[in-house]
C-alpha cells in the first residue's frame, strides 16, 4: 500500500520497540488533513503523536520514521492491553488515528475508501509484525477510567470484512450465530467467538451506546 512519509513527528520516544498490539483511535478533530499535520507538531504545546493517520480519502501518513526504533504518545494514559499498562501500552502498540471530526457531522461518517485503507493499514501491519486479528484493538477498549469512546461510530463490521478479504480469509469463515443464554454478555461472546464486542454490534445493529442482549436472541457473531 501507499505510505506517505513526508511528515514526522515532533514528539516520540526512541529506542528498541517490539510492536505486540495495533490500537485504533479518531482524532476528534477537524476531520481534514490538518489533524495529521497537528499530530506531526501539535501547536498547542501538547506532546502528543500518532505512528498513522488514515485520512477520509483513503491516504496514509506514517509519522514515526522506524517503527522498531521509536514509537508515538498515543494511548499511554489509564490503559491497559496484553499485559501491559500505560507507558508501557504506548511503547508496545502502534497507534493509528482515524481522521474524523469531533461533532461527527461529516457525511459519509467514515468514507469507504477510508474503511478500506485503515483494513490494509492493519493487514500490513499483521504481517509486518507478525500480529493476528486478536492484537487489534481500539482505544475505548484499552483505557481503565472509560474515558474515551474512540474510534467513535467506527463500521467494524465493515473493516473486519475488508481485513479478511485483503487476507484471502474471507472464504474460510462463514457466518456464526449464538443464541443468548443466561449469564451471555456481549463481552463474553466476543472472547468466546475471538471477535470484537464492536463487531457483534454492527453485524446485529445494536446501537453504539448499548450493551443489551437478552436469552433467546439470535446474534450473529462472525
Amino acid at each position: 500500500m501507499d505510505i506517505k512519509r513526508d511528515l514526522t513527528a515532533k514528539f516520540y520516544a526512541k529506542g528498541n520497540r517490539t510492536p505486540v498490539g495495533i490500537i485504533l483511535h479518531d482524532t476528534a478533530g477537524s476531520g481534514t488533513h490538518n489533524d495529521t499535520k497537528y499530530l506531526a507538531s501539535p501547536g498547542d504545546g501538547r506532546k502528543v503523536s500518532v505512528d498513522f493517520t488514515v485520512e477520509r480519502d483513503g491516504s496514509v501518513h506514517q509519522l514515526i520514521p522506524d517503527l522498531r526504533a521509536g514509537w508515538a504518545y498515543h494511548a499511554g494514559r489509564a490503559t491497559q492491553f496484553k499485559g501491559l499498562r500505560n507507558a508501557a501500552v504506548t511503547k508496545g502498540c502502534i497507534g493509528i488515528e482515524i481522521v474524523q471530526k469531533a461533532d461527527l457531522s461529516l457525511s459519509p461518517l467514515y468514507p469507504e475508501a477510508q474503511v478500506k485503507a485503515v483494513a490494509e493499514l492493519c493487514t500490513y501491519l499483521c504481517k509486518e509484525f507478525r500480529l493476528t486479528k486478536a492484537d487489534v484493538t481500539t482505544h475505548a477498549k484499552v483505557i481503565t477510567d472509560g474515558s474515551r469512546s474512540d474510534p467513535r461510530k467506527f463500521p467494524f463490521d465493515s473493516f473486519w470484512t475488508y481485513f479478511d478479504e485483503v487476507n484471502g480469509t474471507s472464504g474460510d469463515t462463514g457466518q456464526i450465530f449464538h443464541i443468548v443464554a443466561a449469564g451471555d454478555t456481549l463481552w463474553k461472546l466476543a472472547n468466546q467467538f475471538q471477535t470484537r464486542i464492536e463487531t457483534i454490534k454492527g453485524l446485529n445493529g445494536i446501537n453504539d451506546a448499548s450493551n443489551v442482549i437478552v436469552v433467546g436472541q439470535k446474534l450473529r457473531v462472525k
